[in-house]
């Protein structure tokens, strides 16, 4: 039940929105991927961290939620 419940809430993280996939901010300037957002500020973020860092990390969990979305159009 839990894993089903937290599927159910990335799928509707996952939702095409106007607000960044990573940060949340809304009205941003960014790039597009299958309809989803990722300001600039964060896509700076994305190519400045180390991989070993665990924001990184962070960054790839929520980026997994523009594939949840294109599963959906």
């Amino acid at each position: 039940m839990r894993e089903m419940a937290e599927l159910e809430e990335l799928w509707s993280a996952a939702s095409p929105s106007n607000g960044c996939i990573i940060c949340g901010r809304v009205g941003q300037d960014g790039m597009r991927v299958f309809g989803q957002l990722i300001c600039h500020a964060c896509e700076r973020e994305i190519v400045q961290t180390d991989v070993e860092d665990e924001a990184y990390r962070r960054y790839v969990e929520q980026m997994k939620l523009i594939w949840l979305s294109a599963l959906s159009l």
